[in-house]
């Protein structure tokens, strides 16, 4: 729960809200207040004054920061991946990379084309399924040429500063599309290997390849994560893997949906 006694800040941490149907195997309650005194803002968490700033989008990026970071603390029995999630026909599968290989613009422009779409950034790992951690997709500006679709939205959505551009937090929902997240098990895997501006191809992955490709996205591992260790492997003996050299999008969609028939 976050307090706040100022109307302009309450709107924008609004901005952040995840309005999905979920299914989560956590609990836990976090209270942070963020009364507006003297012109600034001041964040409490208990009885800890951690910090105070007169800019509202600082302390909007900051609280979601904050928020995000004590839901990871909840799920730090699972390993996570950097991975974007959907499903097509209830066929399940996650979108693999890098940073920048173009996850959220690839996951968005399935959600137009009719394909359901979970996440666009980690997802959980238990056994052979996965769920998306809950949050709002991050549009960086970048996209919304990319994805005509999304140009009347964004302009009812709030930019936000984010690593050089300006970042709308998007859910389905804004587009008038049912959010669900729920458990479930992935039938493909996809990695994204950037080739902007170049034709997409897709070519089967083999699962050592996708083995290591996974290691190197995922995060939170236990001491001993022997038990972590032998979810992510079941997870991979279960899919199909592919790798996807991502050039224009219009191939990326029909490379996923003819893998996926």
């Amino acid at each position: 729960m976050i307090v706040t006694n100022c109307e302009r800040l309450y709107c924008r941490l609004n901005d952040l809200k995840v309005c999905a149907e979920q299914e989560r195997p956590f609990s836990g309650d976090v209270l942070i207040e963020v009364p507006k005194t003297n012109g600034r803002y001041v964040i409490v968490e208990g009885d800890e004054t951690l910090i105070s700033s007169a800019d509202a989008e600082w302390v909007t990026l900051y609280v979601n920061e904050m928020v995000n970071f004590r839901l990871s603390h909840q799920m730090k029995d699972y390993v996570k991946i950097h991975a974007a999630c959907g499903s097509v026909d209830g066929k399940r599968f996650l979108l693999v990379g890098e940073k920048g290989a173009g996850k959220t613009t690839l996951i968005t422009r399935l959600l137009f084309d009719g394909i359901a779409v979970h996440g666009d950034e980690r997802v959980l790992v238990r056994g052979a399924e996965v769920i998306p951690i809950p949050r709002r997709f991050h549009l960086k500006e970048g996209t919304i040429p990319l994805v005509p679709e999304l140009d009347s939205i964004c302009k009812s959505l709030t930019s936000y500063p984010g690593y050089g551009v300006r970042t709308y937090y998007f859910a389905p929902s804004d587009a008038g599309v049912d959010w669900q997240i729920r458990w479930g098990n992935v039938d493909s895997i996809f990695y994204l290997l950037p080739n902007h501006g170049g034709e997409t191809r897709a070519e089967i992955c083999p699962r050592w390849q996708m083995a290591q490709n996974l290691m190197l996205r995922s995060s939170d591992f236990d001491a001993n994560p022997e038990g972590q260790m032998t979810d992510l492997f079941s997870l991979i003996s279960k899919s199909d893997s592919f790798v996807i050299h991502i050039g224009e999008l219009d191939g990326a969609v029909k490379a996923i949906r003819e893998r996926l028939n």
